[in-house]
């Protein structure tokens, strides 16, 4: 028995030395990688996010409107709500929270540079990724249907925590007596953490197998959809990187499935890949090229150049976790025992219950139908895509649609909500409620154009809060003035249409409407939900005296996002749900029933801020179009509107003329 030990360590060192034999030094041995190495670069990337927190914007309470608000829509219910009263909590007192938590981020990577903290920091920034990636991520949106390989899904700060567990000192860096020395994965900083290579497998497949998934849902196989992606990506980036991206985006304007089927097949293969061989580096190396790929293109830089970022996005993390699984010794022989077949000998049925389970998932998510509204609102081109977001129509003739919300003049007339003037409970500038017009006639032509296409989009109108009958709080109805009030201050220089057009705005509906919509692409972007100085769509009333700005109007990114309500029942958002779509222009062309040729789907939830004396005033619901022409030319009539022409005079039985 006192022999014992003595002769394990013979044969612990009779196996190292046929081990080295058939080894040589891995990728990872050659750049020097251990787990000390992967602490290093994770806590550099945690100063980093405290610095991107740091950041002038998220100073102030867009940084709850913008970021955390938003990553509610589309969610449960249980999740949205706790992300709702979470962000309304931080609200109050956005900019002491910003400094707390980039405070804290700055403490856990200060934390990992230092050898003797980096478990405590670690833990705690468990703590905080689990946190993040609820609310301030929405749980990477994977509940939503909208989440994407390409920007970023499954979240970046969950792979924080990820690579953290994987390089987590051990309690006894030495190994356990008799234990053979590490190949491959093994070997690794990762495979020689807590978790094992198996752990370290484990969590590089679930990801590359998560992208996979993504890619095979409806939201990824739409077509157009890369294309789209990446043109979004490009908003809000300075103008030489935006440009990169259009033009690359362009490259894919006509795909939609098919890259789809590539972009899963290879996160397959570079998830499961390692499994099958004991020599992995390649399998890494080719995950790493790939997701710098689309961290350059989809993630845009993870957002870093337009000042509005919180963190990298996932491809630095991804990058790090690949080269956290580098092994510092390989094989020569082929004949070593694969990953896959170690875990067919610890236990088959689970094996191939793990394989079939991730094929079922895989085959559910590429037979998941794409729905139209998916389809169309993934269009090749960024303008096309904007097109499609809007209630407006490039029809036949001159009857196309305005934006302007109408159909609550049926729907909410007599309502709790209309009762309740909300603009009014604001004292935000509103008319009197027996407003009335009192310019020039406008010709009964177009009086009846205007009220008859203002009637057709009442069918089609869908509030977002129906029954929203809350009375507004002290804080809502002061969170709602200021609101309007930068808004108008932003969007004033738009009065001239000519800056308008020079900052980006193009036209998205028919000119030959006396109503047209203008929008700038580059601004249809969650990050820029309700941002004044990033307003998605202008509209503007062509008046016989010229152009006039009527509202600022903030869109969705997308059909079926909700819009942030900050202020309650004081800002709604609603959407359209009757317009038809042409199947090779992806343009509004009419109403449902839909042609041949056309298809229907709803628009992106919208909301309005007016800037002329609409009835019921800046955050009105229901002015007609009728109302919104009138408004504008009274405007004018009253100095606060530009002209390029002499005012009728507001006697003058004569015709206004044609719009």
């Amino acid at each position: 028995m006192e022999r014992e030990p003595f002769e394990q360590s013979q044969t612990t060192t009779n196996r190292r030395a046929a081990i080295d034999a058939w080894t040589v030094r891995g990728l990872g041995s050659a750049l020097g990688i251990n787990a000390r190495v992967i602490q290093i670069a994770l806590g550099m990337l945690w100063i980093l996010d405290a610095a991107l927190q740091f950041q002038p914007a998220m100073w102030h309470r867009s940084f709850v409107t913008q970021m955390i608000l938003p990553m509610a829509h589309g969610q449960p219910a249980p999740v949205g709500w706790l992300i709702t009263n979470v962000g309304h909590f931080l609200l109050p007192d956005a900019g002491v929270w910003n400094f707390l938590f980039a405070s804290l981020q700055l403490g856990i990577g200060i934390g990992l540079l230092n050898r003797r903290t980096v478990r405590p920091a670690l833990f705690v920034s468990f703590a905080w990724c689990l946190s993040v990636w609820v609310v301030g991520e929405g749980l990477g949106l994977l509940l939503t249907g909208t989440a994407s390989a390409l920007t970023g899904a499954p979240g970046a700060v969950i792979l924080y925590a990820a690579v953290g567990l994987l390089v987590l000192p051990r309690r006894s860096e030495a190994g356990a007596p008799g234990e053979e020395p590490a190949v491959g994965v093994a070997s690794s900083a990762a495979g020689t953490g807590p978790l094992g290579s198996v752990g370290a497998l484990g969590v590089w497949g679930a990801v590359w197998i998560c992208s996979a998934v993504l890619w095979l849902l409806p939201a990824s196989r739409a077509h157009g959809a890369l294309a789209s992606s990446i043109s979004s990506a490009a908003s809000g980036e300075p103008h030489w990187y935006a440009h990169f991206l259009s033009g690359f985006a362009g490259h894919f304007a006509g795909v939609g499935v098919q890259s789809a089927w590539v972009l899963a097949i290879a996160s397959l293969v570079i998830g499961l890949g390692p499994l099958f061989v004991s020599r992995p580096t390649a399998f890494l190396l080719a995950g790493a090229a790939l997701e710098l790929v689309l961290w350059v293109t989809g993630q845009a830089l993870g957002g870093i150049l337009n000042g509005m970022a919180t963190d990298p996005n996932a491809g630095p993390l991804i990058v790090l976790l690949a080269i956290a699984l580098l092994p510092t010794v390989v094989p020569v022989r082929a004949s070593v025992r694969t990953p896959i077949s170690s875990m067919l000998r610890w236990h088959r049925p689970t094996t191939w219950g793990i394989g079939a389970g991730i094929a079922a998932t895989l085959l559910l998510s590429a037979t998941y139908p794409v729905a139209t509204a998916s389809a169309s609102s993934t269009s090749s081109h960024a303008h096309l895509q904007a097109a499609t977001a809007m209630p407006a129509m490039s029809m036949p003739g001159p009857a196309v649609h305005s934006a302007a919300s109408s159909s609550s003049r049926g729907t909410h007339k007599g309502s709790s909500t209309a009762a309740m003037n909300m603009a009014g409970a604001a004292g935000l500038g509103v008319v009197d409620p027996h407003w009335s017009y009192s310019g020039p006639p406008i010709p009964r032509g177009e009086a009846s154009l205007l009220t008859q296409v203002s009637a057709l989009t009442d069918g089609g109108h869908k509030m977002q809060t129906p029954d929203c009958t809350s009375p507004p709080s002290a804080n809502q109805i002061l969170g709602a003035t200021e609101y309007v009030q930068a808004t108008s201050e932003a969007v004033a220089k738009y009065k001239d249409l000519s800056v308008a057009v020079a900052a980006g705005y193009v036209p998205v509906t028919s000119p030959a409407y006396p109503v047209v919509h203008y929008v700038n692409p580059a601004y249809l972007s969650l990050k820029y939900t309700m941002d004044p100085n990033h307003v998605q769509s202008l509209v503007y009333a062509f008046t016989p005296s010229g152009p006039v700005l009527v509202a600022a109007m903030y869109l969705m990114p997308a059909a079926g996002q909700k819009g942030p309500m900050p202020y309650g029942c004081l800002v709604q958002w609603h959407a359209h749900t009757n317009l038809c779509y042409s199947n090779t222009t992806h343009q509004i062309v009419g109403f449902t029933p839909c042609p041949v040729g056309t298809y229907n789907q709803p628009t992106a939830f919208m909301t309005h801020v007016w800037q002329v004396p609409v009835p019921g005033g800046p955050l009105a619901l229901d002015p007609s179009d009728l109302q919104t022409m009138q408004a504008a030319v009274q405007a004018q009539q009253d100095g606060t509107a530009p002209t390029t022409r002499p005012i009728p005079s507001p006697k003058s039985t004569a015709a206004v003329g044609t719009f």
